[in-house]
C-alpha cells in the first residue's frame, strides 16, 4: 500500500511540474480541488482537539477543528509554551458551522477546505489562507530586478555576496542531491524550525530534483549551501534549500542570501517571468515572511491552493486580546483578495511613527490594503462586529504575477 501510495504521489509531482502550460492552466487547478474534495469526503469528521495553556495575557483555552497541517506555526503563537491538548469529539464538515457555538473555548480555530470555511459565520472571525506564496518578478533588465529589492539588501545582503565571492552552478548529479539532501537541507530545517519542523521527505524532494535541477553555491571553491528548482510554466520555483550542516556562521557571512541571488540572476538572464521562493504561514512578523518580503517579492495565494484558516473569538478575555494584537496577518475575503490586518486598542489614535512602522514593516506588493481594526471589533456582544476600523490604501503592485 505504501509503495502504491508512494507512487501515485510521484506521478502526481511530475504531472504538476511537466505538463505543457495549457493543461497545467486548465486542468491541474481543478484536480487540485478535487484532490481536496476527495480528502475531504475520505475523513468527513474534521476532529475537534481542546489547547489549553497560558497565552501571552493569561490563561486560554482554544478549540481546533480540522485539518492540522497549519497547526504547529499557529499554536506556537497562540502559546509561548506547549499547552496541554487533548481530543475532545470531532464534527462532520457539514455541520462545521456549530464550532460557533463552542462555549468552553476562548477561541475557536477551523482549518478546513474552502468550501467549508466559506459557509462559516463572519462575524467576530477572520480568515487566512492557509500559506502565501513569495513572488519575485524578474523581467526586464538585471539593473531593474535589483531594484525592487529593498534597501536593506542592496545594501547589507549584496554586500555579503560580493564580499565573499560566491559563484553557482547548475547540476543534476543523484549523488549531489542524496549529499544535499542530507548534509543542507535536512540539517538546516531542523534547525531554524526546531519542534516545528516539517521537512519534505526524500521521495518528493528527489521527484522536484528529478523535474528539475540544483543549484549549487560556492565560495572558495566549496560547496556551501544549494537549492533545488523547478520550471512551471516560465516561472522558476525554489523548492527546497540548505547550507552545508546548517553553519551558522555561513548563514551569517550570506550563504542562503547568494542562494537568493543566484536564482534571481539565472532566471532573469534566461528571460524567465519570476521566481517563486514558495510559501510562509500568513503571519507579517514571523521571520520568513520578512525575509522573503524584502526580497520585493509579490504575496499571492495560488489557485491551487484550497484550504482556510477561520479564527474566532468566543470570549473576548487578555489573553485573546493580546493574541490578536501581537500578530497582524495576512487575511483573505471572499472575493479572494489579500489584505493585511492589524489589531490596536483604539485606531483612531495611533501615533504617525507608529503608522510609519506599520507601512515600513508591512506594506506587501500583492495585499490590496492595511486594514487597522479595534480589538472590540472580535468581542462577544459587539454591534455586529461592524466597526470599520482604519483602512490604509496601498499603491497597486506593478505587474500581474498570480
Amino acid at each position: 500500500m505504501n509503495k502504491a501510495l508512494e507512487w501515485i504521489r510521484n506521478l502526481w509531482i511530475r504531472a504538476e511540474l511537466k505538463s505543457p502550460p495549457w493543461v497545467q492552466r486548465a486542468v491541474i487547478r481543478r484536480l487540485h480541488g478535487a484532490k481536496e474534495m476527495a480528502r475531504l469526503l475520505a475523513r468527513p469528521y474534521l476532529p475537534v482537539t481542546q489547547a489549553q495553556g497560558v497565552g501571552q495575557g493569561g490563561p486560554l483555552t482554544v478549540a481546533y477543528v480540522g485539518w492540522e497541517f497549519a497547526k504547529p506555526a499557529l499554536m506556537d503563537l497562540i502559546f509561548p509554551e506547549d499547552p496541554l491538548e487533548r481530543r475532545v469529539g470531532r464534527v462532520p464538515f457539514w455541520r462545521c458551522g456549530e464550532v460557533a457555538d463552542l462555549s468552553w473555548a476562548d477561541l475557536v480555530v477551523v482549518e478546513a477546505p474552502t468550501c467549508v470555511v466559506n459557509r462559516l459565520p463572519g462575524r467576530r472571525a477572520i480568515v487566512l489562507p492557509q500559506f502565501v506564496h513569495h513572488v519575485l518578478d524578474v523581467r526586464g533588465d538585471w539593473e531593474d530586478v535589483q531594484k525592487r529589492f529593498r534597501k536593506t539588501v542592496r545594501k547589507n545582503e549584496l554586500r555579503l555576496v560580493r564580499k565573499y565571492g560566491y559563484e553557482y552552478d547548475v547540476t543534476h548529479d543523484v549523488q549531489d542531491f542524496e549529499w544535499f539532501y542530507r548534509h543542507m537541507y535536512l540539517p538546516t530545517m531542523n534547525g531554524r524550525h526546531g519542534k516545528l519542523s516539517s521537512p519534505m521527505s526524500r521521495a518528493d524532494a528527489y521527484q522536484h530534483f528529478r523535474c528539475g535541477w540544483l543549484f549549487r553555491i560556492r565560495r572558495d571553491g566549496d560547496w556551501v549551501s544549494g537549492v533545488i528548482c523547478s520550471l512551471r510554466q516560465d516561472v522558476l520555483i525554489a523548492h527546497i534549500l540548505g547550507v552545508k550542516e546548517a553553519n551558522a556562521r555561513l548563514v551569517h557571512e550570506g550563504a542562503i542570501m547568494a542562494i537568493y541571488y543566484a536564482t534571481t540572476h539565472w532566471a532573469n538572464q534566461r528571460g524567465y517571468k519570476a521566481v517563486n521562493f514558495l510559501g510562509t504561514d500568513p503571519y507579517l512578523k514571523t521571520g520568513w515572511f520578512q525575509h522573503k518580503r524584502k526580497w520585493g517579492t509579490t504575496v499571492g495565494v495560488p489557485s491551487h491552493l484550497h484550504r482556510r484558516i477561520w479564527i474566532q473569538v468566543q470570549r473576548d478575555t487578555p489573553a485573546t486580546s493580546q493574541f490578536l494584537k501581537e500578530n497582524p496577518c495576512v487575511v483573505v475575503d471572499n472575493s479572494g483578495s489579500l489584505h493585511g490586518l492589524i489589531v490596536v486598542d483604539d485606531p483612531h489614535n495611533v501615533p504617525p511613527e507608529t503608522r510609519q512602522e506599520w507601512e515600513d514593516r508591512y506594506v506587501t506588493p500583492g495585499l490590496s490594503d492595511l486594514i487597522v481594526r479595534p480589538v472590540s471589533y472580535f468581542a462577544e456582544g459587539a454591534a455586529d462586529g461592524r466597526d470599520p476600523g482604519v483602512v490604509i490604501p496601498l499603491p497597486l503592485s506593478a505587474g500581474a504575477i498570480f
